[in-house]
């Protein structure tokens, strides 16, 4: 359905999907400009790039594919696959349009009225015997492979009655009620069916929510169960356990999702879960706005990358509460931030569309239950826009957090022990670095490469595992005779003591830790990074291990320009790189034999090329008193500026319990250039680890 026609027509006028803040209000919003004008600006840009993909208003919305190796669908696939491409399409975007409509009922998009596009689209879409017609749980479950009851329908059902909610007056209100009925029958043949036992409990509750609230019979004690579940999942800190992970799921769709329903049904007929929803808001909200960045940018972590800045909607869903706890000008800002973020970046849109990665498209970000469509769950974030024009959200000035109260050089660190999340802010380069923890996955998942790494960083994201034994932010060991090197797949929280995160990972771990490769992880901040005091569990010999940095991408394609520095009293050697992205640089302590740089190819979210800076050691013997703690440092930064040496090398001096120095047991202690002094103990890490 894709119209080449309409884009060459865009391109030969010099105009690219790239949005422009235009006449920014710098008074109310000093960070962003953005007002809610320009919320409802930006929806016409998406809405605008979206049907440039309809040529007639009976055609679904079906967008350009730039992938087709994971993505779905599938030649090979059912054919209600296809359906579920085509109500993706419908009912993502409809979470656009729908606010877009509430705000604005003859809003158009493509020269199309939205309201007569998709009153039409959703009438087809559940009426059997049409071109558009979306299929049933029973017309599903004969294509079903074995054991599969869940149907990627009943989330986008969800999304439906949202933008059904938002826009009530425009649409909903304006059926039939013939046409409502034969709606709500459609609904609920998805509402009241079998569920993913995560998140998805969250889409049944919503679509029974908004049946219930139309007139419309359903299951109080199947609702009951769903919302039950839903609170047997959270972990502490405002942070709910999706299923086994911790994720931006776990704001986005928990802290969306939940309000919503509140709004619709809890708050009068289940009270005491309603509350509880509320409580865990609030207690969220406290501490998620230090997840982003000075500029309000999202860090590319877990699955949910490709829906981008739906991981700031937390904290507008927030206020859809009875008793919200968010700072209203701290929201916007960031809300505001996010979604440019993504929407001035040109390499962001493929074919008039967000694609399927981060920035320009990304594979290695791509799930098999994501299709073309699937981006625009970014429209999370427009829930914004069912807040009213006077709502503080809107008139109060924008805030910054906690980027307006630090001092020069400060790390702000925010401990979440629920979720084991470390999350440090840095004031000198506006860089937002988190360590996380409680992770547990098959070796050969296909997503370990989000969510294995020893940090997240704002600016420099985590490139791709190629298993060859080289990986950004994370240890690597290659034995002897195997060719693929082995990636931590289970990472377990030992918490917080006196500044410092202790953590511990096994690589492959499938069944028992007995005779498996280990690393015992303790890590600190300082004012550009994180500094490392791990200590090798490695049975197995001979190996190589490495550490590697975050990679540097070759954004402009002019190289990244490479220095060696050492530290003439402690002996410790750095690598600099320096790129148009910003400077980085790794320097070890001690337990490397070594740091060296490699070039790299097609792992990058950012560009094809990159580059990695890693330190070795090899092990021979299977026995043998060799240094144990690798002590290393990695810095970032955005500007340009010279490294200072108390920034490059920020450890003054290193003692060890033992004689020989190398770190196997006993506390290490570490005197700072900064005044501080660390020290570094795992006496007792095996009885604190949580997973």
């Amino acid at each position: 359905m894709y119209t080449k026609k309409k884009t060459a027509e865009r391109r030969e006028r010099g105009i690219t999907m790239k949005f422009t803040v235009e006449n920014p209000d710098e008074k109310r919003s000093p960070y962003t400009g953005m007002t809610r004008e320009h919320w409802i600006s930006i929806s016409h840009f998406f809405l605008e790039g979206i049907f440039e993909h309809v040529e007639k208003i009976e055609d679904p919305i079906v967008v350009g594919r730039h992938e087709t190796k994971v993505s779905y669908p599938q030649p090979d696939g059912p054919k209600w696959r296809i359906a579920a491409e085509r109500f993706e399409g419908l009912a993502r975007s409809f979470l656009i349009a729908a606010p877009l409509l509430h705000n604005e009922p003859e809003a158009a998009a493509g020269g199309y009225s939205l309201k007569e596009y998709y009153s039409k689209q959703i009438l087809l879409s559940v009426t059997p015997g049409t071109p558009n017609y979306l299929l049933r749980v029973e017309e599903i479950f004969p294509e079903a492979q074995e054991g599969e009851m869940a149907f990627q329908h009943t989330c986008e059902c969800a999304s439906l009655v949202i933008g059904l909610s938002m826009c009530r007056e425009v649409i909903w209100e304006n059926y039939a009620k013939e046409e409502r009925d034969r709606i709500a029958d459609y609904l609920s043949n998805f509402g009241h069916s079998y569920t993913g036992h995560h998140n998805w409990r969250l889409f049944n509750m919503l679509i029974l929510a908004f049946l219930d609230r139309e007139g419309y019979p359903v299951d109080h004690g199947m609702m009951r169960d769903h919302a039950a579940a839903i609170l047997s999942y959270y972990a502490g800190d405002g942070w709910y356990r999706d299923g086994h992970l911790f994720d931006y799921y776990c704001p986005w769709a928990f802290h969306v999702y939940g309000p919503l329903w509140n709004q619709w049904y809890g708050y009068e007929k289940e009270p005491y879960m309603a509350a509880k929803i509320e409580e865990y808001s609030n207690r969220l909200v406290e501490t998620f706005h230090r997840m982003f960045d000075e500029e309000g940018h999202v860090t590319m972590w877990g699955r949910s990358g490709i829906y981008r800045s739906a991981a700031s909607a937390p904290l507008a869903a927030n206020f859809l509460l009875k008793n919200p706890a968010a700072d209203p000008g701290l929201a916007r800002r960031i809300a505001s931030g996010a979604v440019l973020q993504f929407a001035t970046r040109e390499e962001c849109f493929y074919e008039g569309v967000p694609c399927l990665g981060f920035y320009g498209p990304f594979q290695p970000l791509i799930q098999t239950y994501s299709c073309a469509a699937s981006p625009f769950w970014i429209a999370n974030a427009f829930v914004c826009l069912a807040l009213p024009e006077d709502h503080p959200f809107w008139t109060d000035t924008e805030r910054n957090g906690v980027w307006e109260e630090m001092k020069e050089r400060e790390v702000r660190t925010t401990v979440l022990d629920g979720p084991g999340i470390v999350v440090d802010n840095h004031k000198d380069t506006g860089i937002t670095e988190f360590r996380t923890a409680k992770v547990l996955m098959k070796k050969d998942n296909p997503s370990l490469n989000t969510y294995s790494r020893l940090s997240f960083n704002s600016q420099f994201l985590w490139e791709d595992f190629d298993f060859k034994g080289i990986e950004a932010m994370q240890y690597s060991v290659t034995y002897d005779g195997r060719p693929k090197s082995l990636i931590p797949n289970i990472l377990m929280y030992g918490g917080v003591k006196d500044g410092v995160l202790y953590r511990k990972e096994y690589f492959e771990f499938e069944f028992t830790f007995q005779n498996q490769a280990s690393i015992d992880l303790a890590d600190f901040p300082v004012a550009d990074g994180i500094v490392r005091v791990d200590r090798t569990r490695i049975p197995d010999k001979p190996y190589t291990l490495t550490l590697g940095s975050y990679g540097m991408p070759d954004v402009d394609r002019s190289g990244v320009d490479v220095r060696i520095r050492t530290d003439q009293v402690t002996g410790a050697k750095a690598i600099l790189l320096k790129s148009s992205e910003g400077q980085m640089a790794m320097v070890i302590y001690g337990g490397f034999d070594d740091i060296e740089i490699m070039s790299r190819q097609g792992v990058s979210a950012v560009t094809k090329q990159s580059c990695i800076m890693y330190g070795v050691s090899r092990r021979r013997k299977y026995y043998e008193y060799l240094p144990y703690a690798m002590i290393s440092v990695i810095l970032t930064k955005k500007s340009q500026e010279e490294w200072r040496d108390e920034d490059l090398f920020p450890i003054r001096s290193i003692s060890y319990a033992d004689k020989e120095k190398c770190g196997a047991y006993g506390p290490i202690v570490l005197e700072m250039k900064d005044g501080r002094t660390v020290s570094v103990d795992y006496e007792g890490l095996e009885g604190r680890l949580h997973i």
